[in-house]
């Protein structure tokens, strides 16, 4: 009955202390989208266990007094019973099973386990929510295809846009007195502009001193007699001299064989590799039977869970799994503990 109650508070609040027992503490998770078994999961709450909180705060002793309608005496005195039971059955199996919640391990004497039931979604707001698998979609036609498409369904459905484009005549220009009368300006002014053009042109042809004063052609005559003066200058012959024999014989020569090229080396291909492993440690226990139960909870979680011998100070380690390279591990490491366990630590294998 006090199982219920906690976890209808957990719904609102972050954390629940249970008094002499202790405090279960929720920590909110996005939703998540399982690219290679196309599987959405709702955003939900993890649920975690600390057996060091335990003053009484007052939340769940006032929540159960409230449901029981009950004093708070009385209310106070079930939540202390319920604690006494809990913690003989975790000192007496290790093992505590909260009815709709989960199940809770003991992993040494002050270290805590908490399993959260599959199918409990602390997260109010994602409330009935499930997940499920979201199926891809792969297009086939491509977008010019689909335009095409649509474009003769339109038409043969004759919708109202083909009827109004089909319905469109153009209607010709009117030519008004106005626009006549600018049309033959503009004619005279380009016949003009020919004739001029035309007479600057035979001019110039002929020679005269009349091409000098064509505006079309030169800007002033003394354009016009520079003109003419250059015509008159290469009309003259020129002697050259050819002295391109004289600057090959003074080039100097190179043989092709003489010339050796360095290919330059890459530092990255000399770049060691590191074929170290490592191990990501999650526990460190006195008791080798408690550390088969953390290697059995961490499986629980996903992972590999390798128990390593005893060390020199008597000390039973427990690590999440092995990996090669010092890169990797660290990747791994900061996974593990952003979701898992903040005080895992990295230990090459030797």
């Amino acid at each position: 009955m006090i199982t219920k109650y906690i976890s209808e508070l957990l719904y609102d609040h972050e954390c629940v202390v249970v008094p002499e027992f202790g405090a279960f503490i929720t920590k909110e998770c996005p939703a998540t989208l399982d690219y290679v078994n196309h599987r959405l999961t709702p955003p939900s709450k993890e649920l975690a266990f600390n057996g060091q909180l335990l003053s009484d705060d007052g939340l769940l002793v006032d929540h159960v007094a409230k449901r029981q309608n009950v004093t708070r005496n009385v209310a106070s005195q079930m939540v202390h019973d319920f604690a006494m039971r809990s913690l003989a059955v975790v000192e007496a199996s290790g093992v505590l099973r909260l009815d709709g919640m989960g199940i809770l391990s003991r992993v040494n004497d002050k270290d805590y386990v908490f399993q959260l039931d599959g199918n409990l979604n602390l997260f109010g707001d994602a409330f009935g929510l499930t997940s499920f698998t979201v199926q891809p979609i792969y297009r086939s036609e491509t977008y010019q295809h689909l335009a095409t498409k649509i474009a003769t369904e339109q038409k043969a459905k004759n919708t109202l846009m083909t009827v109004h484009e089909e319905e469109k005549v153009e209607t010709p220009h009117r030519v008004n007195s106005s626009n006549y009368k600018w049309f033959r300006a503009a004619a005279y002014s380009m016949i003009v502009a020919t004739m001029l053009v035309l007479l600057g042109w035979g001019a110039d042809k002929s020679d005269s001193n009349f091409a000098s004063w064509n505006p079309l052609f030169y800007s002033s005559p003394n354009e016009f007699i520079a003109k003419h003066l250059d015509a008159k200058m290469e009309a003259r012959e020129v002697v050259t001299v050819n002295l391109l024999p004289a600057i090959e014989a003074s080039l100097p020569v190179y043989d092709a064989s003489e010339i050796n090229y360095i290919e330059p080396l890459d530092s990255e291909l000399l770049k060691p590799v590191d074929l170290n492993c490592y191990y990501i440690i999650g526990a460190s226990l006195k008791n080798e039977n408690d550390a088969q139960r953390c290697a059995k909870t961490f499986q629980q979680q996903g992972f590999e869970a390798v128990v390593l011998p005893i060390n020199s100070k008597g000390n039973v380690r427990v690590a999440y799994e092995l990996v090669m390279g010092k890169d990797a591990a660290l990747k791994r490491l900061e996974i593990i503990k952003k979701d898992y366990n903040e005080a895992a630590w990295l230990l090459r294998k030797k």
